[in-house]
């Protein structure tokens, strides 16, 4: 049966009901919000399709580089099982125009402050094929005069940034796309129609609604909305504190926790309208508060406080969740910021160091009861007690234990060999600052490609 409606997320429920009694359309166009986003993306996706079944009538497809003509060949491919077969393009930029390059620069310049580098080149590559320029003619100019030159556009978000995504780009040897608007072909093969049995799934952070292939969808399919208002607006904000604390009580629902009246301001002014990082937030609180099951202000104030980094701190984490990138940029950030070499070597120096602490201690004896995946309150309960018997470097007498936890979980990502030979690399580092004439941020970034880069060894 033809749907023909354009909901929002809070409808969804409505939908899926709709879906399970046989009331299904052929395309779900689902934008907005990153967040909220993916949360409906997975009930539509099992409303669709039994997760039973899903390794067989599911497909996932890039939208970054996903070929046109071989999504409409999938899409008329009747499924090898029976039952209902969906194929979902992630990320599509199939709406992406010369109209709204405007909204693709804010995409990737936020990105961008968010230290999201890829998901910044994403955007930034969009615009350049685009604008039919090539990665390297890109990469050898002013690349705001040559956007300013090709779209009309505002200066808003034409930046130094640019330049930074552009290097990173060539650093990775990513390049454009060949541009082709893909939208015509698809909007032909939706009204074509194909067999009902299939179902495409497309998503996307925006989408521009003057253009066809959106009226199309619309009229033969379903569009969810899964935006949220701005954050500078009443109303918007309104929206925003309404969908995180909707996010907060399903959280603490599964973990069996309530919070004291009041928790939810607490926390949204300390984390912001940001849903990723309040939901990240969230996740460090209840970890926090272990096996407690009602959660205080003073527990929001100690765990949120404890995980607020400096600047030149937040390299530190990336290095012990093996971020190679995230550490990268970080770097290049302090850098421009004037921190010292030797400063940032030493923080990235002592880093490694307890980490060589912490995974000696899970080798040792004291420490057979840490497993990877251990959570805070098994670790207050087995661990915790062994490190309370001897005031060590690992556990200092002024150290809060969730961070130790922290420190342990960070462990779990290296060997200790690999530790070892890190030491190693950052003394040589060490000794190349101060003694040669070699540009700071190659030593530097050298120094994290080769302890971060992905092992084969196993870390067990």
């Amino acid at each position: 049966m033809t749907m023909r409606s354009d909901i929002s997320y809070k409808d969804l429920s409505g939908l899926l009901d709709n879906i399970k009694t046989g009331k299904v359309a052929p395309v779900y166009l689902l934008y907005g919000n990153e967040f909220l986003l993916e949360a409906a993306f997975k009930r539509l996706l099992n409303a669709l399709v039994p997760v039973a079944e899903q390794a067989l009538n599911y497909e996932a497809l890039d939208g970054a580089v996903v070929n046109i003509y071989d999504l409409v060949e999938r899409l008329n491919t009747f499924p090898i099982f029976a039952g209902r077969k969906a194929i979902a393009v992630h990320g599509t930029n199939i709406f992406s125009s010369e109209a709204n390059v405007d909204d693709l620069l804010g995409k990737a310049e936020e990105a961008f402050e968010k230290e999201d580098l890829m998901g910044s080149a994403v955007y930034f590559l969009q615009v350049l094929s685009m604008a039919r320029l090539p990665l390297n003619d890109a990469g050898d100019g002013d690349i705001a005069s040559l956007l300013r030159n090709t779209f009309d556009i505002g200066e808003k978000h034409l930046g130094p940034w640019l330049n930074e995504v552009a290097d990173y780009c060539l650093r990775e040897n990513m390049t454009a796309p060949t541009y082709q608007d893909d939208a015509d072909v698809l909007t032909e093969a939706i009204e074509a129609g194909f067999p009902e049995t299939n179902h495409l799934i497309l998503t996307t952070d925006f989408v521009d609604k003057r253009r066809k292939l959106y009226r199309t969808i619309k009229a033969k399919g379903v569009v969810i909305d899964c935006s949220v208002g701005e954050g500078g607006k009443t109303a918007g904000r309104r929206q925003q504190k309404e969908v995180l604390k909707a996010q907060m009580r399903e959280a603490l629902k599964t973990a069996g926790k309530t919070i004291a009246p009041g928790g939810f301001e607490v926390l949204y002014e300390k984390t912001g309208s940001g849903l990723r990082n309040f939901n990240n937030e969230l996740e460090k609180l209840i970890t926090f508060v272990g096996d407690q099951k009602r959660i205080e202000l003073e527990d929001i104030e100690q765990a949120l406080d404890m995980t607020k980094e400096d600047p030149i701190y937040e390299v530190s984490n990336a290095i012990g969740e093996r971020a190679t990138q995230k550490a990268l940029f970080l770097i290049g950030r302090l850098l421009k910021a004037n921190f010292y070499p030797l400063q940032i070597l030493a923080t990235i120096i002592n880093q490694v160091r307890k980490l060589i602490l912490a995974r000696d201690f899970i080798r040792c004896s004291q420490g057979i009861g840490w497993k990877r995946g251990l959570s805070y309150g098994a670790f207050q309960k087995i661990i915790l007690p062994e490190l309370q018997k001897h005031e060590t470097e690992l556990f200092p007498g002024n150290a809060h234990p969730f961070v130790i936890y922290k420190t342990l979980q960070q462990a779990d990502n290296y060997t200790f060999e690999e530790l070892a030979k890190a030491m190693k690399i950052l003394l040589d580092a060490d000794i190349r600052l101060k003694t040669t004439r070699h540009d700071a941020r190659i030593v530097l970034d050298h120094a994290i490609l080769e302890i971060c880069g992905t092992s084969k060894l196993s870390r067990n």
